[in-house]
């Protein structure tokens, strides 16, 4: 499962106010909606609101990664205006990537930016740590093949 995190290099007040702004865009794509993730802190007693402190964007389809990805390159855009934004992208092992983005290199970041993410998920898969399979679906080490799939090359009923 991909686990996005994205923060933004800001004072406190100014980041989080460009973090509610993405996961309220984010929100309102259907596609995205189930898959956003406001991280808020507690506010301090007598406080009535905390501050956000990230956006997480958590999916296991790369479809739905480069629809978030999408959708926060046009919001990104939309914020520009007139300084460049700095932001940082955390995966779940950790990793995480710095970028800063202007209107003039914005499509760049974000192919950096998708570059970086797919990379991880490529990773995941060929170390076998992608996500696990569906206890309930029949699927993984030892279950028994779909009967529409084609046989094993190497099973002694392959032709």
């Amino acid at each position: 499962m991909t686990h996005l995190s994205l923060t933004f290099d800001e004072t406190p007040e100014a980041a989080s106010e460009l973090h509610r702004s993405l996961a309220a865009w984010l929100s309102r794509d259907e596609r995205l909606r189930r898959f956003t993730r406001l991280v808020e802190e507690p506010p301090p007693p007598g406080v009535l609101g905390g501050l956000a402190t990230a956006v997480e964007l958590v999916t296991a389809a790369g479809p739905v990664l480069s629809a978030g990805i999408g959708a926060f390159g046009y919001w990104l855009g939309q914020r520009m205006t007139g300084h460049p934004i700095s932001f940082q992208v955390t995966l779940a092992d950790g990793t995480s990537q710095s970028f800063t983005a202007d209107r003039r290199d914005r499509e760049l970041v974000l192919a950096e930016l998708e570059l970086f993410v797919r990379r991880e998920q490529v990773e995941q898969a060929g170390a076998g740590t992608g996500p696990a399979p569906d206890p309930d679906s029949g699927a993984g080490p030892g279950a028994a093949p779909d009967p529409g799939s084609a046989p094993d090359p190497g099973s002694p009923t392959s032709p």
